[in-house]
């Protein structure tokens, strides 16, 4: 749980099992009342990162929806965070489903009275080599990354923040200009959605919305982690790759989401921000160490 008691701060990954058991969550240093008062839908809400981000978000003062396709996880992870005192409730949706997504969304308004913040972070992940991902395989990933980001924020626009703003945050991953073996679905879907990001940004400052992103590295606990440990000859190395040496938790993504979706974060928008451990940009990947 956020905040826990004894939490400690970073420090090099403690290795072992790819699990989310040895990784310490930094408690919060921003004030509990930080999101008072406001609403967020979080697609892909139920599990994972979404989940975490829920918990995070709802922690500091805003009510929280969670949207997805299965109703049983959506249950179970109300009353998981309806425990620990947050304002949680969902709606069940399939984000590639315009006129269900809208049903959903003009729901939170009507019940909520209000959408400050949504986030995008339903998506679809089966690591494939290029030369083994079907036409509907392909096409599947790509509607659920980017024609459901499409979906859920164009709907959130109309129903409420064309006239009161607000803040979008949409989950990427750090592929941009890369080639990414077994991920050619994924990174052409998320490549779209940064670019959604930006334009979205650009057209609707007017309307006092921030829209940004968020790419994630190799997150513990994470549904996309486990696919990719059983479908990659050798699994997921123990020890991480990346610069800092470190395996990713939700938490790392959930509060960058909350700076977002702050009032601290007024004046950032359009940016995709990787959340990997500097992985994206280590290009030589010589594993160098302090030097």
């Amino acid at each position: 749980m956020i905040g826990a008691a004894g939490a400690t701060g970073p420090g090099p990954d403690p290795g072992g099992d790819v699990d989310e058991s040895n990784v310490a969550v930094e408690p919060s240093r921003f004030t509990p009342d930080l999101l008072a008062g406001r609403v967020a839908l979080v697609t892909g809400g139920a599990t994972g990162i979404g989940k975490e981000i829920c918990r995070v978000l709802g922690a500091h003062g805003s009510a929280v929806v969670m949207a997805s396709r299965k109703q049983e996880q959506l249950e179970a992870a109300v009353a998981e965070l309806s425990a620990e005192g947050i304002d949680a409730s969902f709606g069940v949706c399939d984000v590639r489903d315009a006129e269900a997504v809208r049903a959903v969304v003009d729901g939170v308004v009507a019940e909520r009275g209000a959408l400050d913040i949504v986030v995008n972070n339903a998506a679809g992940n089966f690591p494939a080599p290029m030369s083994a991902i079907s036409p509907n395989g392909f096409k599947a990933v790509v509607d659920i990354d980017l024609l459901g980001t499409y979906n859920v924020t164009k709907a959130s626009f109309e129903a409420r923040m064309r006239e009161r703003g607000g803040s979008i945050v949409n989950i990427s991953a750090p592929f941009e200009q890369r080639g990414v073996v077994y991920q050619a679905h994924v990174a052409a879907a998320k490549s779209g959605v940064d670019s959604l990001t930006r334009t979205c940004a650009v057209e609707w400052g007017p309307y006092g919305i921030r829209v940004n992103a968020i790419a994630p590295g190799s997150m513990l606990g994470t549904e996309g982690l486990k696919r990719f440990a059983e479908a990659v000859p050798g699994g997921v190395p123990q020890k991480p790759s990346n610069p800092l040496g470190r395996h990713g938790h939700g938490s790392d993504i959930a509060y960058l989401a909350l700076f977002l979706c702050s009032p601290m974060a007024r004046f950032v928008s359009g940016q995709v921000i990787a959340v990997d451990g500097a992985g994206s940009v280590d290009m030589l990947r010589l594993g160098a160490g302090p030097i």
